[in-house]
């Protein structure tokens, strides 16, 4: 994924763009949706901190292990875990997605995302994280309504997703044929895209959109 990234900014320092877009508009945002699918784990040890680590079973970080290699199974633990509450519940819940996705099944993994984000009972921040994880998934898989009343809380001044959340509304609104407003939103984007605290890549994404939305 890094070495997409890599491609990326060699391209658009030779004023490629266009032809970079065309080349690599799926591979780009599915990368996005992995690393915020990919840190699921870390935002949630960050969020539960000690407590999570001091309380979190054996099977829970076996799950996590094996991820990767046995997606289907590490489903089953992370569903059981969900299931039996505790300190690990709604982390077990946000990998639970992850395994799913890696399993090759999105809509699923959407559907998790989802309950999440309508659960009240889930700290902020982690339905927060779920609904832009759950709003990038919805984009994959065309649907884009659905994109768009995920990251709606999500637009609100000092929100920390506000940016990724603004850049969903920009690619529903092309993906529906309204070049304007997205051309509008990714023109929004541009400079706050390039403060430093921006998520990463975020500048180059926003360049790509509004050199295809040039054209």
């Amino acid at each position: 994924m890094s070495d997409i990234f890599q491609e990326i900014d060699e391209d658009l320092r030779r004023d490629k763009v266009s032809a970079l877009w065309n080349k690599y508009q799926n591979l780009v945002y599915a990368a996005v949706a992995l690393v915020i699918l990919g840190t699921a784990g870390v935002t949630g040890w960050r969020i539960y901190d000690g407590r999570v680590k001091e309380q979190a079973g054996a099977a829970y970080l076996s799950a996590l292990q094996v991820t990767s290699q046995d997606p289907k199974a590490a489903i089953e633990v992370f569903a059981k875990l969900a299931q039996e509450g505790g300190p690990v519940a709604d982390l077990a819940r946000f990998d639970m997605a992850r395994a799913a996705v890696l399993a090759g099944d999105k809509p699923a993994a959407l559907d998790i995302l989802a309950a999440m984000v309508a659960d009240t009972k889930i700290d902020t921040p982690m339905r927060g994280a779920a609904a832009l994880m759950g709003a990038y998934l919805a984009l994959d898989l065309g649907k884009g309504d659905q994109a768009n009343a995920l990251v709606q809380p999500l637009l609100a001044e000092g929100n920390a997703y506000r940016l990724l959340a603004l850049e969903v509304t920009g690619l529903v609104a092309l993906g529906a044929g309204d070049t304007a407003k997205a051309r509008e939103i990714f023109t929004q984007l541009e400079p706050l895209a390039a403060a430093n605290d921006a998520p990463g890549q975020m500048r180059e994404r926003v360049a790509i959109m509004l050199d295809r939305l040039a054209q």
